[in-house]
């Protein structure tokens, strides 16, 4: 959503009465060092598919790869996430390289199935630019789609 002068936000509802709450996940401006390039989407994972490693398990981490090579140096991805019918109630964390994050990108409750917008940084491994994704607690479907990369 476009910033008007001054740093605000129009938010528009077309009748009756909304409660309506805005949190700030992060900007991006094309005049920084890092430009946001939009691509095609792209599906980088789908654990409902055949042939899949199936359901992220409980405490299980994947590395998605991106597609992008060569970009690593401060580079990060804009990804959709979906949590898709957890066992049990459990949160999702997209990261790059080095430990697991002490937050959560995505938190469901049993059954529940819903996405989330991230911008997630991306490491370099044999020129692939990957990212990992943990599950928490039970078993959940993940799906991912790219919308562009920052970088």
């Amino acid at each position: 959503m476009p910033v008007c002068a001054g740093g605000y936000v129009s938010l528009y509802n077309a009748s009756g009465s909304v409660s309506l709450i805005a949190d700030l996940q992060g900007y991006y401006s094309t005049t920084a060092g890092y430009p946001f390039v939009p691509v095609t989407p792209t599906r980088l994972l789908d654990t409902r598919e055949k042939g899949s490693t199936g359901p992220l398990h409980a405490n299980a981490t994947d590395t998605v790869g991106t597609a992008l090579y060569g970009r690593s140096a401060g580079a990060s991805v804009l990804v959709n996430i979906t949590g898709v019918a957890p066992s049990s109630g459990t949160w999702l964390s997209a990261f790059g390289s080095g430990g697991l994050p002490a937050t959560s990108n995505l938190d469901l409750t049993t059954g529940e199935t819903r996405p989330v917008l991230a911008a997630v940084p991306v490491y370099s491994d044999t020129n692939m630019e990957l990212f990992r994704i943990h599950n928490y607690a039970g078993q959940v479907g993940v799906v991912v789609d790219m919308a562009g990369y920052f970088g």
